[in-house]
């Protein structure tokens, strides 16, 4: 069993020029927490002035950069998320197709340019309803896929540099392609510096004491948090083995299965966690899990109908890219909010 608790992301806001050197510091504070090569921060820090600078000038300044950090794997993440006028959809069928898109009068360069710097790149964009970009950096060369599931998310506080009081987490329970795996979100109660604390301590007993029996670790959790504030969670475990999504959660954490066949929901049962000395009680449930499907899991920073209906040929996209695009049109605006995004990738996709 490995765990690995993930980073929040940092974000910077891009109305104007004068935010492009904020964007390349939150690069560069990034690049050292990785320990990125020299030659890669700047690669990394020219192509996040590039995106800054396509939001400025083609999205008049309606959008953000948010950079994550990625230890464990050795680098780090780039979204450039706007609301601008987009592009045509035909651009984002072929990454390579951005070299032709008429973006190249920031730096000079343009998309193609960070397409060519970025060590993983995607982008999704609509006519009037703005784009997201990624970009990553490893330390060497992007690392071979673990399994046959890809994962991503975008996880923010409400208050820009505050502590984030939610987090969230993947076991990964064996090894191999065919690994099952658990994605733990949990929301402390309220936000700031107390909801992080709670939603802290929730994700460390995840990755001590986590072994695969989900009602197991909600009982664990609710004794180790009741010196916080409490909070609310959800454990999705997906067993390849048996092609099924198991799902307990307890609280306002929503998610949804999206396959060929259509989509479920994953409802979590009201309560709290960490507020009573007896523990909730979670009930699992079990969603079919065919090759291909998608999870999304989301805290209540974001609204409850969180879908991908609107959105042609974002399902295909990298996990980053779709938390991305769900996080900039659902979240609220009111409470810290995360999104995790599961993809199959058996299907060849």
């Amino acid at each position: 069993m490995s765990t690995t608790i993930q980073t929040s992301n940092t974000v910077v806001e891009v109305h104007e020029a004068a935010d492009l050197g904020a964007t390349r510091r939150a690069v560069r504070d990034a690049a050292v927490q990785v320990r990125l090569p020299q030659a890669q921060t700047e690669a990394a820090q020219l192509a996040v002035t590039e995106l800054a600078s396509n939001i400025v000038r083609h999205a008049g300044g309606d959008g953000y950069v948010l950079v994550r950090a990625l230890p464990d794997a050795g680098g780090m993440e780039v979204l450039a998320v706007d609301r601008g006028p987009g592009i045509d959809e035909r651009a984002t069928a072929v990454a390579g197709v951005c070299r032709t898109v008429g973006f190249a009068d920031g730096l000079g360069v343009g998309l193609g340019s960070v397409h060519r710097l970025a060590m993983d790149f995607d982008l999704y964009a609509r006519r009037s309803r703005g784009t997201v970009v990624l970009a990553r950096f490893w330390q060497h060369t992007a690392p071979a896929p673990a399994s046959a599931l890809s994962s991503g998310g975008v996880s923010l506080a409400v208050v820009p540099l505050e502590a984030n009081g939610d987090a969230w987490a993947i076991a990964r329970e064996d090894e191999g392609e065919d690994g099952d795996e658990a994605f733990l979100l949990v929301d402390g109660l309220g936000h700031g510096a107390n909801a992080h604390r709670a939603a802290d301590v929730a994700s460390s007993i995840f990755a001590a004491e986590y072994h695969g029996d989900l009602a197991l670790w909600f009982e664990r959790a609710n004794a180790g948090m009741l010196q916080t504030r409490g909070g609310v969670a959800a454990i999705a475990r997906v067993d390849r083995t048996r092609n099924v999504v198991q799902f307990a959660g307890v609280g306002n954490i929503a998610g949804r299965v999206v396959t060929g066949a259509g989509s479920r929901g994953l409802i979590s049962r009201p309560g709290l966690i960490g507020t009573e000395i007896r523990p909730p009680r979670p009930h699992v449930v079990e969603v079919p899990w065919p090759a291909g499907s998608v999870m999304l899991l989301w805290s209540d920073g974001l609204t409850s109908r969180v879908m991908l209906d609107d959105y042609p040929g974002l399902i295909h996209h990298d996990p980053a890219v779709i938390a991305g695009v769900l996080h900039r049109d659902f979240g609220k605006g009111r409470d810290d909010a995360t999104i995790i995004v599961v993809q199959d990738r058996s299907s060849g996709r």
